[in-house]
């Protein structure tokens, strides 16, 4: 038997080593520093900023320079929705429009009253008057991403108004629920379309084509769409699409979706998406800090 020695084990595994750390790469292409570096967004996804602001209900006069909810409408481009649209939205207790660029001092001032940063303070805006919770949401066009307006599941009854007729239904364990979608991009400008759904039932199986000879099953509820509630609007960056409810919906699409109950204070919701980014492109509207209330 032939004994190897020490000092050429040693030689032979040092080599070994150094060969096994070149075929990781160089040392230097992993660091601290890149291994925190956050994530580039992705080149072809739309970024926006979904913004939920919580007001109180039919507010009255003007208090401490706060406007009421329908003041909002004074600076809001409800034209750049189809009349029709615009129609069917009123008949169902809900409003839509779009906001240019920098928002109004109306809309600044209800969202924001304290006129705090909520990125900096740590803190919800509040004024025993409205508290705003945001979401950044990035979307490839074609891509569905579903938005949640109900706090909780609950039985809805809801009434809606089709071709001039009143019909009513029961919908155990309801949700509201926008499925949101960036349909397509051109230049600067995004079509984006809000469809309103409510999610309602059990969990149970669903089986989904998924292409030629192909069925997706998942686990989910039963989905009521509203199709003649969808609102597609063409943006650039720095416009918002707002929509939210009238003030007298209680058992309409809008009521269901946008009034609250919190601490026995009735609430309505109003929601705001706001187009930051669009691919290919660098340039974010409202940079200015001081016009824009949410950064």
């Amino acid at each position: 038997m032939r004994l190897v020695a020490p000092s050429f084990t040693l030689a032979m595994l040092l080599l070994a080593a150094m060969a096994g750390c070149q075929s990781l790469g160089e040392p230097g292409d992993l660091t601290p520093k890149s291994l925190l570096q956050a994530a580039a967004s992705s080149p072809d996804a739309v970024t926006l900023d979904i913004y939920w602001a919580r007001t109180e209900r039919n507010l009255g006069e003007q208090e401490e320079g706060i406007p009421t909810v329908d003041q909002l409408w004074n600076s809001v481009q409800e034209d750049r929705i189809p009349l029709e649209v615009r129609r069917a939205l009123a008949e169902n207790g809900l409003r839509a429009g779009v906001v240019g660029g920098t928002p109004s001092p109306q809309i600044a001032r209800l969202l924001n009253p304290t006129g705090a940063d909520p990125d900096t303070t740590g803190e919800r805006p509040t004024l025993s008057r409205a508290k705003i919770t945001r979401r950044l949401l990035q979307l490839r066009p074609g891509r569905r991403a579903e938005l949640q307006v109900s706090d909780e599941p609950r039985t809805m009854r809801l009434l809606r108004r089709i071709d001039g007729q009143l019909t009513g239904r029961s919908y155990p364990d309801a949700r509201g629920i926008y499925g949101l979608e960036v349909v397509s991009t051109q230049n600067d400008q995004i079509e984006l379309q809000l469809t309103p759904e409510l999610h309602h039932g059990q969990m149970r199986m669903q089986y989904t084509p998924s292409g030629p000879g192909r069925v997706v099953q998942r686990l989910a509820r039963e989905v009521e769409v509203f199709t003649d509630l969808q609102v597609r609007v063409t943006l650039t960056p720095g416009e918002i699409l707002l929509v939210t409810s009238l003030s007298k919906s209680s058992h309409c699409v809008g009521g269901l979706f946008y009034h609250t109950e919190s601490d026995s204070v009735p609430q309505q919701k109003v929601l705001l998406i706001r187009v930051s980014q669009v691919p290919e492109s660098h340039a974010i509207a409202a940079q200015d800090a001081s016009s824009w209330p949410w950064r």
